[in-house]
């Protein structure tokens, strides 16, 4: 099976529409997403509508749960906390409801998924270095774990002596005895200096994980965010990928 895993739409409708064009093209058995379907962008709706389309394997997200009230929008910050009690008026019930009842995190047969970090995913804690890595090795099953949240592609790894490695968005082949946390990147709002959209292909015969970068309208995607009145620098961000 070939799984294309995505993550972090937040609302970036032309971003998501180009990933899954791309997906299409690319013949993958299954989309998975790992939550961040809204938020940040001014298409949740249409985002929404998407996912649900076309990921039947979907997680929720910190901007997910914080549109519907299932986690506090305290801790955002002034623009993501505007931009996600936005998000909450324009999404109708139904809508509200799917993401509601959507889990936190998720096994399959060859890996496992999850918006934030394994040893607790409603925490939305972020994982960013090695240091970090190493201890949450231990809260999963199994040789592999996708994550989002942080916006930027890397993988760590942790081999049979336990020493823990970080790597960039690197095609990689599993090696044995080494276990695996994957950062597919974000769909709609990429934070590694490189703007196009980001996803991962998991190819389970192979053991082979792919990265994918897909230009997407931009100008469009930033139009919208500007139509709804939210924040500029939402907009601006994704000329920079940053």
């Amino acid at each position: 099976m070939r799984y294309a895993i995505i993550s972090d739409i937040h609302g970036n409708l032309q971003a998501a529409e180009a990933v899954l064009g791309l997906i299409e093209r690319l013949d993958i058995g299954q989309i998975v997403c790992l939550g961040d379907i809204v938020g940040y962008g001014g298409d949740p709706s249409g985002c929404v509508d998407l996912i649900r389309r076309f990921c039947p394997r979907v997680i929720i997200g910190n901007h997910d749960a914080g549109a519907v009230g299932l986690t506090s929008v305290d801790y955002f910050n002034p623009a993501a906390r505007e931009a996600v009690l936005w998000t909450d008026t324009v999404l109708s019930d139904e809508e509200r409801n799917y993401l509601r009842n959507l889990p936190y995190e998720m096994d399959f047969e060859d890996f496992q998924i999850v918006h934030s970090t394994p040893d607790d995913p409603a925490q939305w804690k972020y994982l960013l270095v090695e240091e970090e890595a190493g201890p949450l090795f231990d809260f999963f099953n199994g040789r592999l774990l996708f994550f989002g949240h942080t916006h930027v592609p890397v993988v760590f790894r942790r081999d049979a002596e336990g020493t823990v490695h970080a790597t960039g968005a690197d095609d990689f082949i599993l090696e044995k005895q080494v276990r695996y946390i994957v950062n597919v990147g974000s769909v709609g709002q990429p934070r590694d200096g490189d703007p196009r959209a980001t996803f991962a292909v998991y190819e389970s015969e192979s053991e082979k994980v792919t990265f994918y970068r897909e230009p997407y309208d931009i100008a469009a995607a930033q139009k919208r965010i500007l139509q709804n009145d939210l924040p500029q620098m939402l907009a601006i961000r994704l000329a920079f990928g940053r």
